[in-house]
């Protein structure tokens, strides 16, 4: 029975370490799911409602990174030990004494970890080959779990650097329409810079789904948050697509592949990683776009818009309120 449930542990550890860092599709294994929402979950209830919550939670990704990877070796090593357990001459001692309990955990540990020190040996033909099983698999797992922790690095980067190119634009949606706008017509470089964040919007979205864990690295500024960053450009989006007067709009070869990278993006979090809410993100007002001089769109067409998009930024807003952001501490729009 022991060996069975070790080779099972085994197994699912494998798996887990396997969907986590290998798979390509959003989500990660069912153990390190589990582990992720648990500890995001009690940071949130730690860090309570107010402002300073954000200081705890900018450690929580790192928190999540290190304890997934020490269930895995755990997971690992527990699991061979019970395998090794499970037979009285699994392990001898130098003497070709069965080993004790603690001895076949310290075993079971040498041999995921290749270290080979040699005082203790299988003492059976399954032994050894359970021994080689112990060292191929901690050899893959310990490989695979530290290359996995680089990888995050650069995510985390992409991931804040995305924020910070669209902070620069302008802090809310009216903003950065009206800094792009030079009085008669949209600047050549404001339409420049949403072309070039095109292709930094479709690699966050791939490096969300690469990275599950990326979900949980919380910036704790307004400004290196992407959350809030792609919310803020979504509402530039849809005012420069539906609310400046369609004399006056920008190419929409900036615009709408822009816009579509944005919805695609917020669409696969949605179905891997984030839950839509019921009330979505308030619309950038045309008022206030027209009051920094900027020539309006009809009233009631941008109405209409703002319905059409209304489960796409239902969807936006949920993502931001899964990342510790809600509406006593952060405007979405510049009212």
């Amino acid at each position: 029975m022991a060996v069975l449930t070790g080779v099972l542990l085994v197994g699912l550890v494998l798996v887990d370490a396997a969907l986590t860092a290998l798979s390509l599709v959003g989500g990660a294994g069912p153990v390190t799911r589990l582990v992720s929402q648990g500890v995001w979950a009690a940071a949130r209830r730690l860090g309570g409602t107010g402002p300073r919550r954000h200081r705890l939670l900018r450690w929580t990704g790192t928190v999540v990174l290190l304890i997934t990877f020490v269930t895995w070796v755990a997971g690992l090593w527990i699991g061979w030990f019970l395998v090794f357990v499970g037979s009285p001459d699994a392990v001898l001692d130098q003497f070709g004494r069965p080993a004790d309990t603690w001895s076949r955990v310290y075993f079971a540990g040498f041999s995921i970890f290749t270290l080979g020190v040699g005082d203790y040996t299988p003492g059976t033909t399954a032994a050894q080959l359970a021994t080689s099983g112990a060292v191929l698999t901690g050899l893959f797992l310990i490989t695979l779990g530290i290359t996995y922790l680089m990888q995050v690095v650069p995510a985390v980067v992409d991931k804040r650097t995305v924020a910070g190119h669209v902070a620069a634009l302008g802090v809310d949606p009216v903003d950065v329409v009206r800094r792009g706008w030079t009085g008669d017509q949209f600047s050549p470089m404001f339409e420049q810079h949403l072309t070039s964040l095109t292709a930094e919007v479709i690699r966050l979205g791939q490096r969300h789904l690469a990275f599950p864990v990326l979900h949980y690295f919380h910036a704790g500024t307004r400004a290196g948050s992407a959350p809030v960053a792609v919310t803020v450009l979504d509402g530039a989006l849809l005012l420069l697509r539906d609310g400046v007067d369609p004399g006056h709009r920008p190419d929409t070869g900036a615009v709408r592949p822009l816009s579509r990278a944005v919805r695609q993006l917020v669409l696969a979090l949605d179905s891997a990683l984030i839950h839509a809410v019921d009330e979505p993100v308030p619309a950038p007002r045309l008022a206030d776009l027209e009051r920094a001089g900027v020539p309006v769109a009809d009233a009631r067409a941008y109405a209409s818009a703002v319905e059409r998009y209304r489960a796409h930024r239902c969807r936006l807003r949920g993502w931001c309120a899964s990342d510790g952001w809600d509406d006593t501490d952060l405007r979405l729009t510049g009212d």
